[in-house]
């Protein structure tokens, strides 16, 4: 499933490269933001633009840290703040893609990410979802193989 989603928002992400791109303020405030944070691993702007009730998933398997979904803005502050960083640091490799749809934009990139567990450092591309509703981020949707994290917290 999560193949045909990921190479869904390819096609669509091709798609919108034939047409004229407009962006809106919206797109422009979450890429300097997203730019930012790349920078300086602080997640502050991007949480200060998050709803009370935003939600967050990954589709990384359970028994992880990072897994399963976290639910109002403390809870996501927390995820990025803390548990995140206690799993991994994350790197992109290539410049992210913003793609606007309606009250969505997709981020398309390739990052790297470094496991504090064992020090292994695994690369895989991943599409971002942020839906917004008033100006604010209502949910985030992250697919990206993250295999590499789930081996390392995977009961053996």
């Amino acid at each position: 499933m999560k193949n045909v989603l990921t190479g869904t928002l390819l096609f669509l992400a091709a798609c919108n490269n034939m047409f004229e791109k407009k962006t809106s303020a919206q797109v422009k405030k979450l890429k300097a933001i997203m730019e930012e944070t790349d920078k300086t691993w602080s997640f502050q702007p991007l949480i200060d633009i998050l709803a009370e009730d935003v939600k967050f998933k990954s589709t990384i398997p359970a028994g992880t840290p990072i897994s399963g979904e976290f639910r109002g803005k403390e809870a996501v502050a927390r995820y990025f703040n803390v548990i995140l960083q206690d799993v991994a640091v994350f790197k992109q490799q290539v410049p992210m893609e913003f793609i606007e749809a309606g009250n969505r934009v997709i981020i398309l990139g390739d990052d790297a990410y470094t496991l504090k567990k064992n020090g292994a450092t695994h690369r895989s591309p991943y599409a971002a979802i942020f839906t917004f509703e008033e100006g604010l981020i209502r949910d985030i949707l992250i697919i990206q193989d993250l295999s590499g994290i789930w081996d390392a917290y995977r009961e053996r």
